[in-house]
């Protein structure tokens, strides 16, 4: 029998405004890169703040799914580039 796996039960949009995706523990599931991305990704282990333990980075992603699938202890918040748009999936 096969079974489909759904990942990711909500998403955040991004374009070049840092911010929350998840204030409390999750699962960071995919990054969907709408827009060409100038500058660089960066998703931290942290409920409100720029800080702390890194869970994924990525410098001029190309536009597409971006796989991750990694837990956060304490939630989530993202810094993006300076110019594009981008989709955080998490669970």
């Amino acid at each position: 029998m096969s079974q489909n796996v759904f990942s990711g039960a909500d998403y955040v949009s991004f374009t070049t405004v840092a911010g929350v995706v998840k204030p409390r523990a999750g699962r960071l599931m995919k990054l969907i890169v709408t827009a060409a991305i100038t500058g660089s990704i960066t998703i931290y282990d942290n409920p409100s703040a720029a800080s702390g333990t890194v869970l994924f980075t990525a410098t001029t992603p190309a536009v597409g799914v971006v796989p991750i699938d990694v837990p956060a202890r304490t939630g989530m918040y993202c810094t993006p580039g300076s110019a594009g748009a981008f989709n955080v999936v998490y669970n």
